[in-house]
């Protein structure tokens, strides 16, 4: 009976090591490969979100989010000292990009994106933002504390009505 105990002993440890050596699975594709040609890289097209408003933001990228408690836009403390009226904020998340769009609660305009990140390359790549582009502008934004240190990008739309 041994022999057989044995057997079976050594035929399910196999059967473990196999079924957990991944050698049967296909071939997984790292999310941080580029970009196969003539495919447009992951990420969301925020020159196409520049003239939507806050609603249709909402319908095309998906569900806002709350800004993180803490977070502070380092142009606010400027808005504040001005005395003018603050706009409302809320954070969009797509495709490993974050967003957060500053929109007038009443009127649901967009006034502006903030992009965050820390890699200016690679943020623009992932957004499909060209420096020089006749429809926006792309401004760096720095932290308040550091201010050697990149926050992320705002963009502006250059005309109001487009």
């Amino acid at each position: 009976m041994r022999p057989i105990l044995a057997g079976l002993v050594l035929t399910v440890t196999a059967l473990g090591l196999s079924a957990c050596s991944g050698a049967h699975e296909h071939v997984r594709e790292h999310a941080t490969r580029a970009a196969a040609p003539g495919r447009p890289p992951a990420g969301m097209d925020v020159p196409a979100l520049l003239n939507l408003s806050f609603d249709e933001m909402n319908q095309r990228v998906g569900p806002p989010q709350p800004v993180p408690a803490g977070f502070a836009d380092p142009t606010s403390a400027l808005i504040a000292q001005r005395n003018e009226p603050m706009d409302s904020m809320a954070l969009f998340r797509r495709s490993g990009v974050a967003l957060v769009v500053a929109y007038n609660y009443q009127t649901r305009r967009v006034n502006d994106l903030l992009l965050l990140g820390d890699n200016e390359n690679e943020l623009m790549r992932r957004t499909h933002l060209q420096l020089g582009a006749d429809r926006y502008l792309v401004l760096p934004v720095f932290q308040a504390h550091q201010p050697t240190q990149l926050m992320g990008l705002r963009v502006l739309a250059t005309a109001l009505n487009q």
